[in-house]
């Protein structure tokens, strides 16, 4: 990954699989790289090992919030508090007709921001994500 682009690990609950695809080819489009397990997962590879390289590799988080019953909602969870130990941002969607009180964000990730996507356009989501993602430094930046 070269110096200035931005890397962004999307999770996702599977019931928003279809918004998580939408915005993810936004985001690509706007110069990003994108991470999606859906579509970035080799067969056979180890799904723990290739979760943190990416991580690793990730400028940022995007978690697009889970509903109270999604099926993976505790992975989510997890994935976004293993960024936020690596000292990356973790920025949060509201993904469109999901409602969420305070309660349903944990208080370990207060931080972060929080974009509600009934509220504006998915052109004007990307864009605003993508401002708020930081690039990739180099070595010598980063001193």
């Amino acid at each position: 990954m070269s110096e200035g682009q931005k890397s962004v690990f999307l999770s996702y609950a599977s019931k928003d699989r279809g918004f998580a695809a939408e915005l993810g080819d936004l985001l690509r489009k706007r110069g990003a790289q994108v991470f999606r397990d859906s579509d970035s997962i080799p067969f056979g590879s180890s799904w723990p090992e290739m979760l943190r390289e990416e991580l690793d590799k990730a400028t940022a988080v995007i978690l697009l919030l889970p509903l109270r019953d999604a099926m993976n909602r505790n992975s989510l969870w997890f994935e976004a508090g293993a960024a936020k130990a690596l000292g990356k941002p973790v920025l949060m969607v509201l993904p469109p007709k999901h409602k969420a009180t305070r309660s349903d964000v944990p208080v370990e990730l207060a931080d972060l921001i929080v974009l509600n996507a009934d509220e504006t356009s998915l052109d004007s989501l990307a864009d605003t994500l993508l401002q708020a993602i930081p690039s990739v430094r180099s070595d010598a930046s980063a001193e």
